[in-house]
């Protein structure tokens, strides 16, 4: 009830939210179709290898996209970005072009989406009041979530029926949808006004516009740098994503290798964590009011690197399954208390900049982590690198609770 009383109170957040649940949905039904697609037009693991690294090149840019959030009011930011999503995908529906010129148009795609977050994410915080924001970013990761769950099943439906084309038709049509939905919401104020160059100054009043830029990029990751609870969080969460994110490439293999069961138990390991995930949406806030923000990361994270722990111990498949949907209830907890410490730690003009920062982070990290997972997985087992995972999230884990600590004397 108190998710549903959120949304009441807030129309506002209501709409963004609806337009944070719409596409990505249609995102997960688009890289599904396309998967397919290049499966059965080039037939090579290479192919599908090169798609998913184009989605996860732009993150690298990510101190660029969190200056250009915290530049541009964030309506209009999210308006634009949609509206440029949307044309891509229409031009993908309409011609489904080659390999190559496909992977330059993905690119652009998640390229124009890696400021988005940031903008929506410094929209949350005007939309709700300081007591919802944990229950805000927590609907909004589960609704995020619940777009990776119900799209590829869908996207696989409809490109049985009908083939790739129709799916990301439908992918630009999600774009449209959402546009309507975050123009004219409430925003930040706007950055204090800087007082006026003294007699030395240079003529022009300054440095440029290229040089003020690259000033708040750099403003921006200062500021992680000389924030000890802020670098304790980012750094902890990178360490954490680095060791979980191989999960995904391992699963298959200790479904096919360890337990000898076919595709179907590759896709119930895969959704496990998810299940979890959504399970463990409403533990959010209980949990986090009792151990209290920066408490709930890391018991968090704990949680994450554990259930691999017990995923590697499990005799049975329906014990590993088990032991991954634990890992996924700890995933909000996790999730939605890093978004929620950073809203309430850095002031509104720069929170662009720090989420875009910490999330992008986030992102090389997972890839940085698929890079490695592979050559440890042939060089052991399934269950040695279950092993590996867990103990350095663990690992991770304590690095975080050490740094918290040191801060929180720092601060006192």
């Amino acid at each position: 009830m108190g998710r549903l009383g959120l949304l009441r109170r807030s129309p506002d957040f209501t709409r963004l939210l609806a337009a944070q649940t719409i596409s990505p949905l249609g995102d997960a039904m688009a890289t599904t179709a396309l998967i397919l697609h290049l499966q059965r037009t080039v037939g090579t693991p290479t192919a599908v290898g090169l798609l998913l690294f184009a989605q996860a090149i732009p993150p690298l840019a990510a101190p660029f996209a969190g200056a250009i959030a915290d530049r541009l009011r964030p309506t209009r930011l999210l308006g634009a970005g949609l509206l440029a999503q949307a044309a891509l995908a229409g031009m993908l529906a309409l011609r489904l072009p080659s390999l190559g010129p496909l992977l330059a148009i993905v690119f652009l795609l998640a390229l124009a989406d890696t400021p988005l977050g940031a903008a929506a994410g410094r929209c949350i915080p005007v939309v709700v009041a300081d007591e919802d924001l944990v229950a805000a970013n927590t609907l909004r990761g589960g609704m995020r979530e619940l777009g990776t769950v119900l799209g590829p099943p869908l996207a696989g439906l409809i490109f049985a029926a009908s083939g790739a084309r129709l799916v990301l038709g439908l992918d630009a049509l999600t774009f449209l949808l959402a546009v309507p939905l975050v123009l004219g919401l409430p925003e930040p104020g706007p950055e204090p006004a800087l007082p006026e160059p003294g007699p030395g100054a240079e003529p022009g009043g300054g440095p440029g516009p290229a040089r003020r830029f690259l000033g708040e990029v750099r403003q921006g990751l200062s500021l992680i740098v000389r924030t000890p609870s802020l670098l304790a969080i980012a750094a902890g969460f990178w360490v954490v994503v680095f060791f979980t994110a191989p999960d995904d490439l391992i699963l298959p293999f200790l479904a096919t290798t360890t337990f000898r069961r076919g595709p179907v138990a590759v896709g119930v390991l895969l959704a496990a964590a998810s299940v979890g995930l959504l399970i463990g949406l409403p533990l959010v806030g209980p949990l986090g009011r009792r151990l209290g923000a920066t408490a709930a990361v890391v018991a968090g994270f704990a949680v994450m690197a554990t259930g691999n722990l017990l995923t590697a111990a499990s005799p049975w498949l329906t014990g590993a399954f088990v032991a991954q949907m634990i890992r996924g209830l700890a995933i909000p907890l996790a999730d939605s208390h890093v978004t929620t410490q950073i809203q309430r730690t850095v002031r509104p003009q720069l929170l662009g900049r720090v989420l875009s920062n910490v999330y992008g982070g986030v992102a090389v990290a997972a890839a940085a982590g698929y890079l490695a997972g592979g050559p440890v997985l042939r060089a052991t087992s399934p269950r040695t690198s279950f092993v590996i995972v867990g103990c350095g999230g663990l690992i991770g884990t304590a690095a975080c609770a050490i740094l918290l600590r040191r801060a929180g004397r720092s601060s006192r």
